[in-house]
């Protein structure tokens, strides 16, 4: 972060060759061993490295108002939940597969169906991911991703994503392809982006979690305002059983109104919609970036 801009980077801890080598443990040894090694040997020395822990311990402590060991239990369960999330990527990587129930996704199917495009908006909560190796759509989705992510992992993502219709537009970086996602919309597709993380500060859209102002990136509201298009939220959260269960939710504005108060419409929807799955999920807030306004 610079000059209190938050990127909408961060890439997969670990080189190609660490990527095969736990693709390829995956494959042989049970998937909760690898949880109890991690939980035990990696997450306390996360803790105290990274920054995001700090920022994990504010959030319980200062949006959640828990108590001081109980917001130092959660930061640690937060971790631990954010690291098997990972571990189930690469566990896909590796063919494993895991039950998904889906919540809400009739709705989506019927508006997939028509010949206008639609957004997606995602939410760094839970594991969007997962849902995304695991359905196949009927018309193509464009998936915004950071474009500095290691290329051993695109390469992961980008054949997993091709099984279901999944295609990938690289942003945040020079060799960002602003017009794929014209193209995309223009073509009538689907397109999916985070927006709880942003990467210009001057392009911002303020709505509120637990109460608490929190900064927004403003793109992908104008692009949906702008447009006029149908929008979802689409949320892969993990359940104690090690199952998924994915809500895909409309999310309404009115499209008469002047196009500021749709975008603060749209904005509060989605926001509303973080708040709900986290008092069912409180540990899997994974916004480890400093959003709070």
């Amino acid at each position: 972060m610079d000059s209190g801009q938050h990127r909408n980077e961060g890439t997969t801890y670990g080189n190609e060759w660490m990527h095969r080598a736990l693709i390829g443990l995956l494959k042989v040894i049970n998937i909760k061993l690898v949880y109890s090694f991690m939980s035990i040997f990696v997450i306390p020395f996360t803790l105290l490295l990274s920054p995001g822990a700090r920022l994990t311990y504010r959030y319980f402590r200062q949006r959640r108002n828990y108590g001081r060991w109980k917001s130092l239990w959660a930061t640690y369960r937060n971790h631990c939940l954010f690291g098997q999330t990972v571990i189930d990527k690469f566990a896909m990587y590796a063919g494993h597969k895991f039950q998904i129930n889906y919540i809400g996704l009739e709705r989506y199917t019927e508006l997939e169906s028509q010949p206008e495009p639609m957004l997606l908006l995602n939410a760094h909560i839970g594991c969007n991911e997962i849902v995304g190796y695991s359905i196949h759509l009927s018309k193509p989705c464009n998936v915004l991703v950071y474009g500095g992510e290691k290329k051993s992992l695109m390469g992961y993502r980008q054949s997993s994503f091709a099984l279901g219709n999944i295609k990938m537009i690289p942003v945040g970086t020079s060799q960002s392809h602003s017009d794929d996602i014209v193209k995309a919309l223009d073509n009538g597709e689907v397109l999916s982006a985070f927006a709880d993380r942003f990467m210009d500060s001057g392009k911002l859209v303020t709505s509120t979690i637990h109460g608490h102002k929190v900064n927004l990136a403003r793109g992908p509201f104008s692009i949906a305002v702008t447009r006029g298009l149908n929008v979802m939220m689409v949320s892969g959260m993990k359940e104690k059983d090690g199952s998924y269960t994915a809500y895909v939710t409309p999310l309404h504005y009115d499209q008469t109104l002047p196009k500021k108060q749709q975008r603060q419409q749209l904005a509060d929807a989605y926001t509303a919609e973080i708040d709900s799955l986290l008092e069912h999920y409180p540990l899997q807030w994974f916004n480890y970036s400093d959003i709070w306004a």
